[in-house]
């Protein structure tokens, strides 16, 4: 025990360190630097998808292989790439030469989500939703610092601080890998068999980080907050600060009172925040869009995690898997309100969220049955 809660504490450090330095490098800064380099909103939308396309590959990928070679290795690659993503920004001045950054910073962060998460569900397979809460508050944290920080360093130092900086909250991370655990490597063969039940889960996920991004992608340029960056940072923050406090609580529920429960109340409050979304004209209902989508995302997501890891026994390739769901959603928010535009954007990824839930109780009480 006393092993595993030393190991616990070096992958929340480093789970702060990759997400805070990721973070900062698009929030608010990638829509701010796409547009100093002349990139209209349907570009901007594409670039901030590249790196969750890349994601709806490699972390299918990323737990598969660490159930069949070990967690360590796996995140050590992760740690390599967040250090080094962040100075190609310096070579990147149009759209294409950005999208390819993002599609190799995606890597970093869609190997080292599902491979943390796996890897502290083995070491505490009895109180998984709570210790996978701390390790999502641990990332919430450094995601909910991000924008703030960045966009203060844009506001008075320019990009190229921010880039440095993101580097070396990489280098940090790449250190902290080589001194954890190795757990994994249960799986002899490469085999996944398809679960319905796993795609279901990641439909929730996925509309959860549609929104999430769209958010992030999109509030820097709301009409009321163009030119205050420090502003749009304060928000999101706000945002995230609310899920790292709510996560662990979220967790422990979930594992005192089971899954389904705290799904539907979170998927419905992200629903009705993407309703907020679309119909803001001011900063006030901006935020209490903010609010209510950070609490009901986070009481949703709580019990998503761990309950993949609970219908299959690979648990690395369950997680890899949800979170290629997931980000298909992800990546599929900016595209559509880029396209669609603010109000209908928004109004679309709320009515998918409602649908997504739908379906999810359908099926359970048909199986109940």
């Amino acid at each position: 025990m006393r092993t595993g809660s030393k190991a616990l504490y070096l992958i929340l450090i480093a789970g702060f360190f990759a997400i805070l330095g990721s973070t900062m490098s698009k929030s608010p800064t990638l829509p701010l630097y796409a547009q100093s380099i002349g990139l209209g909103k349907e570009e901007i939308g594409l670039v901030a998808a590249a790196s969750t396309v890349t994601g709806i590959f490699i972390n299918f990928a990323s737990g598969l292989l660490s159930d069949v070679y070990g967690r360590k290795r796996l995140l050590k690659m992760s740690g390599f790439v967040f250090l080094s993503a962040p100075l190609l920004y310096f070579l990147a001045g149009d759209a294409l030469s950005l999208a390819l950054v993002r599609v190799y910073y995606g890597v970093a962060t869609a190997i080292f989500v599902p491979v943390s998460f796996a890897l502290v569900s083995d070491l505490y397979p009895g109180r998984k939703g709570t210790f996978m809460g701390f390790l999502s508050s641990s990332t919430l944290v450094g995601r909910a610092l991000a924008p703030v920080l960045a966009g203060s360093i844009i506001y008075f130092l320019g990009f190229s601080v921010v880039f440095v900086l993101c580097s070396l909250t990489g280098l940090v991370v790449f250190a902290l890998t080589f001194r954890f655990p190795d757990t994994g490597g249960e799986l002899k063969r490469f085999e996944f068999t398809f679960s319905g039940e796993l795609l279901l889960i990641g439909l929730l996920d996925a509309a959860v980080y549609m929104a999430y991004q769209g958010i992030e992608t999109f509030l820097p340029l709301f009409y009321y907050l163009q030119g205050k960056a420090w502003l749009s940072g304060l928000i999101l923050t706000v945002e995230i600060a609310i899920m790292a406090v709510v996560k662990p609580y979220a967790g422990y529920l979930s594992d005192r009172i089971g899954r389904t429960k705290p799904i539907v109340v979170g998927m419905t409050m992200v629903g009705l925040a993407m309703f907020a979304f679309a119909l803001s004209d001011s900063l006030p209902l901006v935020v209490l869009g903010a609010v209510v989508f950070s609490v009901g995302a986070s009481i949703s997501e709580a019990s998503t995690k761990p309950l993949a890891t609970e219908v299959s026994k690979l648990r690395g390739t369950a997680l890899g898997f949800l979170e290629s769901i997931k980000d298909i959603g992800q990546a599929l928010g900016p595209v559509l309100i880029g396209f669609l535009g603010l109000r209908s954007g928004f109004t679309f990824i709320g009515i998918f969220g409602i649908l997504s839930l739908g379906l999810f109780l359908f099926i359970l009480s048909r199986k109940k049955t």
